[in-house]
């Protein structure tokens, strides 16, 4: 009978089991490469029914975010299960906490990288799970780091970064309320740039386009058309889509772009929506 080789091992035992390559190497490492004693411990582990529960759909999961108690770098991510029962679960919750904190951290360089701590609670719950995405923040300067996670299902976020002229602005107590007011504006209103010279071109002209043709099939004379169109773009598009450009859904007769001003203004200096990014769960 033909001994296998440690790799040859390794790739056997990944394929009877489904578990990663490094939890079937470190199995038959601990178990001096007896195949089967590494193949018990990894089913005692929960390992090895892994990939029988990867096909399976996950349509549920929360979103969850984190920020360094120096509060220079933070994360949000996206993690995703099969049912709004284990989503529930202490186990879940708790590991998505821990995934965004490696993520704040730099700890996580992709999704995959994650495996190693996902598996063990789908070993334990019975469900497919994975992390889906995540996104990392950090400050190059004065600035804020916040987030904003809708406490009903935990299935929509915001996260935000703000740029200040001081430390002082950024430690503000007006900066942080405000962070507070974008987070739930673009959890509510589903922004998708910061400003208007955010917007591609391209978005811009296929826009324009549509208006265009909806002028004419309406019946505008053509000369009056470019200025209508000019309008409606500002009006509708900008104005849906641009987070400083939209009213606040708290008071509509304010736009984002005045509260970013009056924060400044209470807080003796200039502040700046650097960036956010907005999940939300299977989207």
């Amino acid at each position: 009978m033909t001994t296998m080789t440690m790799n040859e091992q390794i790739v056997a035992l990944r394929e009877k089991t489904g578990a990663g390559m490094m939890d079937c190497k470190k199995a038959l490492t601990e178990a001096n490469g007896d195949f089967d004693k590494a193949l018990e411990n990894l089913r005692k582990k929960g390992l090895a029914d892994a990939a029988k529960k990867s096909s399976r759909t996950t349509k549920e999961g929360l979103v969850a975010a984190w920020v360094s108690p120096d509060g220079t770098t933070g994360a949000i991510i996206e993690l995703q299960c099969e049912t709004d029962f284990v989503a529930k679960t202490p186990d879940f919750q708790n590991l998505a906490k821990s995934l965004a904190q490696k993520a704040g951290e730099g700890k996580l360089a992709s999704v995959e990288a994650a495996t190693a701590d996902v598996q063990p609670v789908i070993g334990k719950l019975g469900e497919n799970m994975a992390l889906k995405r995540f996104e990392r923040f950090q400050l190059k300067g004065p600035g804020l780091l916040a987030h904003y996670i809708h406490p009903v299902g935990f299935k929509n976020g915001a996260f935000i970064q703000l740029e200040a002229s001081s430390d002082a602005v950024a430690k503000h107590e007006a900066t942080a309320e405000l962070a507070k007011e974008l987070g739930l504006q673009i959890v509510a209103a589903a922004p998708r740039w910061v400003a208007k010279d955010e917007v591609p071109a391209a978005e811009i002209e296929k826009e324009k386009e549509i208006y265009a043709v909806q002028l004419k099939n309406e019946g505008k004379p053509e000369a009056s058309i470019p200025k209508i169109v000019e309008g409606k773009v500002n009006k509708l598009f900008f104005q849906q889509f641009c987070l400083l450009e939209m009213a606040s859904v708290r008071d509509p007769k304010t736009t984002m772009s005045k509260l970013v001003a009056d924060a400044a203004q209470k807080a003796g200096g200039t502040i700046k929506v650097a960036r956010f990014v907005r999940y939300q769960l299977g989207a």
